[in-house]
């Protein structure tokens, strides 16, 4: 349960967040236009105008200035020219058809060149349902479109205004925000530890957190080095901001190598103070980290350096106690690797007093540019080219099966809105275009999540407005649920729909009085129209299963774990190559693999029926999770010239036998699986060695039972 300190972070954390940024800015770009149209009597007819600046502002999502500028302005002119188009054929059944079926699947297909396309091309979507019927009877294509475009370029205007303002002010909040989510992943980690800790349900939620992680990683490395600014710029603050990620990235991937035989450490130490302290000291790392993230989101120095010497001390004190009394061989090995984690945490320790000096602009930078460039690599665009869309014109892939699913459904849903004689149409369609999403589980949860939301929603406003009168009140109340909805889109759906709805409410009152009763009404019934429509084409019109995906991610992650075991091999026997750009390339590989495949995973499990496989598919991820975080503690090993030869045969059988695991995914065979004996099991020297090649072994037995038939 949290308690009030913690909820008053909470809050801090949310309101200096991009999301809140977002949502302030897309409500102050579209209300004071509202406001100065209300003001002259203008507001039906300037409804385009605010409508274009609203869609435009929706695609304007995190990422490099110029990727949110033209994506902007492609919003601006796909919207304009879809409300033209709308205009000449609503009148048409046949033509109407026709475009929508055309528009639907081109537009769906823009998501082959990533989320900011996705999304330009779905709020074309959208403004195209919106103006199937013309409004209050008024009708006027080129002045509807002018209106449009008017909307976009003065949104698109103002965001660039803020930018330039202030330039580094999104990627402190991205920085911040990453810094927070590896703060999460450490509390984790700590799970690990503590006393009685279910290991499964810890590396399930470990997984969890690793996902959100990279995806962070991911939008802020694309922000910082795709902007020419942060590579280029000589300017301290630039430089800094730089590094600050750079070092968070190495904080993030140094905690992977603090991987242990968690069931032998609570086998062993589980009745001694060691892990319990262990616990708390790894939390209290996390929250010091959650504190410079914070203060990074908020644009502020961090003004007291992290200090856990007192809880290191104590810890060290407690494994000394415990190595004095113990005679026990396994125990003194399992506190030997306690101590490995107490050092690997005195690393991050000293990592975490760089990243506080650095928002002081208190360390030199000089070297960031030539890092960055390194850091570069990992970035990957998508191009923008028609070969691309002509490679995925085949069911093959999932965004032309999205692509024919959501046609399918605005065609049933255009149908159902006819017969049904339906008089507000697009909401079924909106419904449909806002849910339906290229993975299953994605729309499953959005369904429920867009149903029970617009009813709470619908609820909590007509309670505001049967008590509350006052129209000033009600218009802050209505500014309030924008601003709160449009900061949640990102984070968190319900609440997204929940606001939205208080806020489309309190515009019919203010629009309608007479009328919006049974506007709600309409609006309610059809989200469960659209809703409904949207569960069955998901669920039976080109499925996009995780199961069928699985097995190309298992291969990927078996792949990208062969060549990181290789290259930290490699940087054990010659410690000079850890900080190689082979070895950052290899490991950063097999992050991102193992991120894919915990997120394909997550998908599978949320899917309707489960694979009688399911239950090994999942013990081969949390194999290879482990694997992984094994793998980058064996760069920390101490190894001695005079053994070298005698494990090259290990090191071999690892290599092949990870090799023989892919081919067997590859042609899903169970392969021979003989019982072996582990070489290095009594070599205590090469902990780490012998642990991966265990997990090697269960991998393939995992794989045996998988494919045998």
């Amino acid at each position: 349960m949290l308690r009030g300190q913690d909820y008053v972070r909470e809050i801090q954390k949310f309101t200096t967040s991009q999301y809140w940024n977002a949502g302030a800015r897309i409500t102050a770009g579209v209300m004071a236009p509202t406001l100065i149209l209300a003001q002259q009597g203008w507001l039906a007819t300037g409804m385009p105008f605010l409508w274009g600046a609203l869609f435009v502002s929706l695609t304007d999502t995190p990422g490099p200035i110029h990727h949110r500028r033209n994506g902007m302005l492609a919003g601006m002119a796909f919207n304009a020219v879809t409300v033209l188009l709308t205009s000449f054929t609503r009148d048409y059944q046949a033509l109407l058809l026709a475009q929508v079926i055309l528009l639907s699947f081109s537009y769906s297909l823009l998501g082959v060149f990533g989320a900011r396309a996705s999304a330009v091309g779905t709020l074309a979507l959208v403004i195209m349902v919106l103006n199937l019927v013309p409004h209050n009877g008024y009708q006027n294509g080129i002045k509807d479109m002018v209106l449009i475009a008017a909307g976009g370029l003065w949104y698109t205007g103002f965001s660039l205004l803020l930018y330039r303002i202030r330039p580094y002010r999104l990627a402190e909040q991205a920085i911040g925000e990453s810094l927070i989510v590896t703060a999460d992943y450490i509390r984790a980690r700590a799970a690990f530890y503590k006393k009685d800790a279910d290991l499964q349900a810890c590396f399930t939620r470990l997984m969890e957190e690793q996902v959100q992680v990279h995806n962070i990683q991911d939008q802020t490395r694309d922000l910082l080095f795709r902007t020419r600014q942060f590579v280029v710029d000589a300017s301290p603050k630039s430089r800094s901001m730089m590094m600050l990620f750079l070092d968070s990235i190495d904080l993030f991937e140094q905690t992977l190598s603090s991987y242990q035989n968690y069931e032998s450490l609570h086998k062993h130490l589980g009745e001694t103070s060691v892990l319990n302290k262990m616990y708390g000291v790894i939390l209290q790392v996390a929250a010091e980290l959650e504190h410079i993230g914070l203060m990074v989101q908020a644009g502020n120095p961090v003004k007291k350096q992290p200090d856990l010497t007192r809880a290191l001390q104590d810890l060290e004190d407690a494994i000394r106690n415990e190595q004095a009394l113990t005679r026990n061989a396994e125990k003194a090995a399992s506190l030997s690797s306690v101590e490995k984690i107490v050092s690997n945490i005195r690393n991050i320790i000293n990592r975490m007093h760089r990243l506080a000096m650095y928002t002081r602009l208190e360390i030199d930078t000089g070297k960031s540019y030539l890092k960055a460039l390194d850091v570069s690599k990992f970035v990957v665009g998508t191009p923008v080219t028609w070969q691309l869309i002509r490679e995925n014109l085949t069911l093959k892939s999932n965004t032309f099966r999205y692509a024919l699913r959501l046609t399918i459904g605005m065609i049933i849903g255009y149908a159902t809105s006819l017969f049904l004689s339906l008089s507000h149409m697009y909401w079924v369609l909106l419904t449909i275009v806002t849910i339906l999403k290229p993975v299953y589980a994605t729309t499953s949860k959005r369904n429920i999540e867009r149903v029970a939301g617009t009813l709470a929603g619908a609820i909590l406003a007509l309670g505001v407005l049967a008590f509350i009168h006052e129209n000033a009140i009600l218009l802050g109340l209505m500014i309030f649920s924008m601003l709160l909805s449009y900061s949640l889109l990102r984070v968190n759906y319900f609440s997204f729909v929940l606001f939205l709805t208080v806020y489309i409410v309190i515009t019919f009152h203010f629009l309608n009085p007479g009328e919006f009763g049974s506007l709600i009404k309409e609006r309610v019934l059809d989200t469960v129209i659209g809703s409904i429509i949207a569960a069955l084409i998901s669920r039976f019109i080109f499925p996009a299963w995780g199961h069928e995906e699985i097995e190309t991610s298992m291969r990927e992650m078996l792949k990208a774990n062969s060549k990181y075991f290789i290259e930290s091999w490699n940087a054990l026997r010659n410690p000079s190559l850890t900080g190689s750009q082979e070895y950052k390339l290899a490991r950063q590989s097999a992050i991102v693999s193992l991120t894919n495949l915990t997120d394909n995973l997550q998908r599978m499990l949320a899917e309707p029926k489960q694979a009688p496989r399911s239950p090994l598919v999942h013990q081969f991820v949390i194999a290879n999770h482990m694997l992984t975080g094994h793998i980058a503690a064996l760069s920390t090993e101490n190894l001695s010239n005079e053994i070298v030869g005698d494990i090259e045969p290990v090191v071999k059988a690892i290599e092949q036998e990870l090799q023989q695991a892919e081919y067997n995914i590859k042609h899903q065979s169970p392969g021979n699986i003989e019982p072996k004996d582990n070489p290095l099991a009594a070599q205590q020297s090469l902990n780490q060695l012998a642990i991966i090649y265990s997990l090697v072994r269960d991998i393939e037995i995992i794989l045996h039972k998988m494919y045998t038939r």
